[in-house]
């Protein structure tokens, strides 16, 4: 869509965060379920993820509506492993984006079953697509649920001792538990349109993007403070991280040099506009 008009990200967060209460309201969930969901997936969050689905699709013509939707799912899967991520099993975190984390402010148990509902929903959601879009959709986004869980059971893994990493093994996790979401709210339109050059070229910038948002956010918890992250940060302190193989210095420019990477291919595919929006907030992601 050329001389497309620009939504930053602080005016697509309002506009999202407005559809999705609209949405939550047509969600069949019963009471005990949708409390816990809302409160998590409306406690702060940047919408980085929606924010890319938008953007990436309005370059296809794909309707608003139809991207507000998608947006919505995917956020729904990374609130839902958020919840699960700070459960006292993994990361036993009482805090998450400055308010209390879902378990401690509603018990163990409904956390986990709302985290639950979570992995579930948004296959509801895709199901009423039309039939190809809703069979291509459903099926890129099992396979980026399963990359996530792999990547968060290598995290835990590589914390409790069970797997001595090398670099490569950490870039794994990072491509599954982080990249896996990111290749889908990168590519995801250009597979429902069958194209399937750019689909792999979106993929790509994906799981470069995903790989540096990490490697920023290893480096956020070891300099930021609870004040500016809004978590425990003691608890990540026995996560294995490039941080841990690597020095800042080559942690920080592999992470630029991937970012960079991105930036290259959404240049090739003359996305200029989402481009250069996604340049001017490099700083936020590294602080976010």
């Amino acid at each position: 869509m050329k001389g497309m008009n620009k939504v930053t990200i602080n005016e697509f967060k309002f506009l999202f965060e407005e559809k999705a209460k609209e949405m939550f309201d047509t969600l069949d969930l019963i009471d005990i379920i949708k409390e816990p969901f809302k409160y998590s997936f409306f406690s702060g969050g940047k919408r980085l993820r929606p924010w890319i689905i938008y953007n990436i699709g309005r370059y296809y013509n794909i309707e608003e509506e139809k991207l507000f939707t998608i947006g919505f799912a995917v956020e729904l899967l990374h609130t839902a492993s958020l919840i699960h991520d700070d459960l006292p099993p993994i990361d036993n975190s009482n805090y998450r984006r400055g308010n209390e984390t879902n378990h401690k402010k509603f018990g163990e148990w409904r956390a986990l079953l709302t985290g639950d509902a979570g992995f579930v929903i948004p296959f509801k959601i895709f199901s009423s697509f039309m039939n190809d879009e809703s069979k291509f959709l459903n099926d890129f986004f099992s396979e980026t649920m399963l990359k996530l869980i792999e990547g968060e059971t290598l995290d835990v893994a590589f914390e409790r001792g069970l797997i001595s990493p090398k670099k490569e093994d950490i870039e794994i996790m990072y491509i599954k538990k982080t990249s896996a979401l990111f290749e889908f709210s990168f590519a995801y339109a250009p597979l429902i349109l069958k194209k399937e050059e750019e689909f792999e070229l979106l993929k790509k910038a994906g799981r470069n993007f995903g790989i540096s948002f990490q490697i920023y956010d290893d480096i956020k918890d070891i300099h930021g403070s609870f004040d500016e992250i809004g978590k425990d940060l003691n608890n990540d302190q026995y996560k294995i991280t490039f941080l841990k193989v690597s020095s800042y210095e080559e942690a920080k420019n592999y992470a630029d040099m991937l970012f960079n990477e991105t930036i290259t291919i959404l240049s090739n595919l003359n996305f200029k506009t989402f481009r250069d929006e996604l340049i001017k907030i490099k700083s936020l992601i590294e602080r976010m």
